[in-house]
């Protein structure tokens, strides 16, 4: 049988650099004509065509829906025999699983069904974590149960807590389910595969905060570890853009991770602090321009639904009884609208200033890698405090808790005692009307 190992030619084509683009601002602007503009693209070596975006068909979405069938069916049947099976017995199960999983994909990969035998491989590196946890039951090597040490019962920082005693089997699992993935993306070279990889490099950055800070943080310290998560998963989106061949597009999947956690720090960050909502325009702004010269779709959802965030926290809380806020906002989008307009009269000259191509035609943004980590200093800034905040909540979360169990203790004794008394008195009165001579007859 041949090996997973498939790939395809790239094709040779001219297509529009950032010098075309220039020649096209030239032309539109008068410098010079179509016909010498023509004439100098002539002088230009082709190069590889860039990639383009490929469409959701009918059959993704009937891919998509078959494995993820697939993998309901698999968790039911394994959760309702898991008790009758045994660790052995689920083990081989998986083991059976896996096999029929890397047979199927390799006989589709082998017709052409190159989607399709990528979902087999996926669903294959999806059994890996049960297999292991199967596995531990069987040897024992790591002990599932966690040391009561693990739970922070203080709500205070956990000086004591041992990263290996509390989350060694999760390590392991995480481990193996990224080697696998590692060794299949680098066999079949799917896509999707990456999103396993880049959910277990975010799980090891919460294992890394956890094991610096003593546990798990609190909703403050948190958020700041989303930030450091959404930096890191901007620069390995931007880095793939920038490296990966065109006909593979893994770097679509990174930026879907990326403004996922994006979302979920500024959800997490704002709850917490109000006066970080100031910072959502400028945050709207740098993701829409991000957007633009990445070319990628999510940022702009993404800034959208900060800008939005932002309109919707002035009318709700800070303008709510200003009676001219709605004319303001009202203007604002007004001046939206005539922006966009002159921005659409004036594209050529936009692009060829501002098209966020480089020399090699791939997308690039100024300063790189090393601008989009940025945030991740500020984040580090801000963990200590925002760790001293939350052992605070913590504290005080505690206090309240006793209070109300001393209440509640106090509530029952009341209780008790009063009907420990309505008790003796009516035993005392059904000892009194004993007592009581009954009235003499006429």
């Amino acid at each position: 049988m041949p090996p997973f190992r498939f790939g395809s030619r790239r094709t040779k084509l001219h297509y529009m650099t950032f010098d075309d683009r220039r020649l096209d601002a030239a032309v539109s602007l008068g410098i010079i004509s179509a016909e010498q503009a023509a004439s100098i693209r002539a002088l230009a070596p082709e190069r590889p065509a860039p990639r383009q975006p490929q469409p959701v068909d009918a059959s993704s979405i009937g891919y998509v829906l078959g494995a993820i069938t697939v993998l309901v069916a698999m968790g039911w049947f394994l959760v309702d025999r898991a008790d009758w099976l045994g660790a052995g017995g689920v083990l081989a199960v998986v083991g059976l699983y896996m096999a029929m999983f890397l047979v199927v994909a390799q006989r589709l990969r082998r017709e052409g069904y190159e989607i399709a035998g990528g979902f087999a491989v996926l669903l294959a590196v999806a059994m890996v974590p049960i297999a292991v946890i199967a596995l531990n039951e069987l040897t024992h090597w790591i002990s599932p149960q966690t040391r009561a040490s693990c739970y922070n019962s203080n709500f205070d920082v956990l000086f004591d807590f041992n990263l290996w005693d509390c989350r060694g089997l999760e390590i392991v699992v995480e481990l193996s389910t990224l080697a696998a993935a590692l060794l299949a993306i680098r066999a079949v070279r799917f896509s999707l595969l990456v999103v396993p990889i880049a959910g277990i490099a975010l799980r090891f950055v919460f294992h890394a905060t956890a094991a610096v800070f003593g546990g798990e943080l609190g909703a403050v310290g948190s958020g700041w570890v989303w930030v450091i998560c959404a930096s890191l998963m901007t620069a390995a989106a931007y880095q793939s853009d920038r490296t990966q061949p065109e006909e593979h597009d893994y770097a679509l999947w990174l930026h879907v991770i990326a403004v996922i956690t994006a979302a979920s720090a500024s959800v997490m960050i704002l709850n917490a602090t109000d006066s970080y909502r100031h910072l959502l325009p400028g945050g709207a702004a740098l993701a829409f321009i991000f957007s633009l010269r990445m070319r990628r779709a999510p940022w702009t959802l993404l800034g959208m639904g900060w800008f939005v965030a932002y309109l919707g926290w002035l009318a709700a809380d800070v303008f709510r009884n200003t009676p001219v806020f709605p004319i303001v906002l009202a203007a604002l989008g007004l001046a939206v609208i005539i922006a966009t307009v002159w921005v659409q009269r004036n594209a050529a000259m936009l692009v060829a200033r501002f098209g966020g191509l480089s020399n090699d035609g791939r997308p690039s943004f100024p300063g790189g890698v090393g601008v989009i980590l940025l945030p991740i200093v500020a984040a580090m800034i801000q963990l200590p405090p925002a760790a001293q905040l939350d052992a605070a909540d913590r504290r005080g979360m505690l206090a309240r808790m006793k209070r109300d169990q001393i209440i509640g203790r106090r509530h029952a004794i009341i209780t008790t005692d009063s009907v420990r008394l309505d008790s003796l008195r009516q035993a005392a009165q059904q000892e009194l009307r004993k007592e009581t001579l009954p009235p003499r007859a006429p």
